[in-house]
């Protein structure tokens, strides 16, 4: 493993914080991609199950829209892979700056949210047993 000056590790930070940003925006068009070919697909066919959100992909009534939208979905999870391998390069290069500048990897203390205390409800049955 090469040694890396402060210097290095942040502009190698700046450079993969580019390539990270510019791997979520991929990921965004291919998603906005696939779902523009579902409702082309769905506009000329006419969806299997209207109430439906979602494709059932065992379900022999959507094999035309995987079928119709399989190079958009391989295209998404592929942008998915390169997002995920940006970020962790990303957290990579983070790390070794952190432990180069002795940074803490405490987590920081975060403000714990007060829950409204609880009221006691009785109940009962129709006939007016108490439950508790």
């Amino acid at each position: 493993m090469k040694k890396y000056s402060k210097n290095e590790l942040k502009a190698q930070i700046i450079e993969l914080s580019i390539d990270h940003h510019r791997s979520s925006l991929a990921v965004s068009r291919r998603r906005n991609e696939l779902n523009d070919m579902y409702q082309t697909y769905f506009r000329a066919h006419g969806e299997p199950e209207p109430n439906h959100r979602g494709i059932r992909l065992d379900d022999p009534r959507y094999a035309g829209v995987i079928e119709y939208t399989n190079d958009a979905c391989t295209a998404l999870h592929k942008a998915r892979q390169k997002r995920y391998s940006a970020k962790r390069r990303l957290d990579t290069a983070v790390r070794r700056l952190m432990i180069l500048t002795g940074a803490s990897f405490a987590v920081p203390d975060a403000l714990v949210a007060k829950r409204p205390a609880l009221t006691l409800v009785r109940r009962a049955t129709a006939s007016g047993e108490t439950l508790q």
